[in-house]
Parts: C-alpha cells; sequence; structure tokens
C-alpha cells in the first residue's frame, strides 16, 4: 500500500511515451525488419481458428 504522503508520478504526454519506447527498443537491440516483427508475433498469438457456419 502507498503512504498517503506520496505524490502520484506525472502522466508521460504522447511524445515522451515514443521517445522511451525508442529508448528500449534500441537498448535491448530490436529489429527494424517487419520479417523479425511478423516471426515474432507469430511465436506469442494462436492462430485463428476458422468459425463453422450457422445453422438454420
Amino acid at each position: 500500500m502507498m503512504p498517503r504522503n506520496a505524490r502520484a508520478k506525472p502522466k508521460l504526454t504522447d511524445a515522451q511515451r515514443h521517445e522511451r519506447f525508442v529508448e528500449t527498443a534500441h537498448a535491448v537491440e530490436a529489429s527494424e525488419d517487419p520479417k523479425d516483427f511478423e516471426k515474432a508475433f507469430k511465436k506469442v498469438t494462436a492462430p485463428v481458428k476458422p468459425t463453422s457456419p450457422s445453422r438454420p
């Protein structure tokens, strides 16, 4: 539980949030290649299951 006298951090602007994201991406040596993104994305998402047509 936070102490009552603790102040909340000010919210970041979109520009500040973007800058932190870019800095973190560089720090972890993230790839900018879209193919690398697709490969990683497929690892963390489940394939879409086709839905069966509804019966009348």
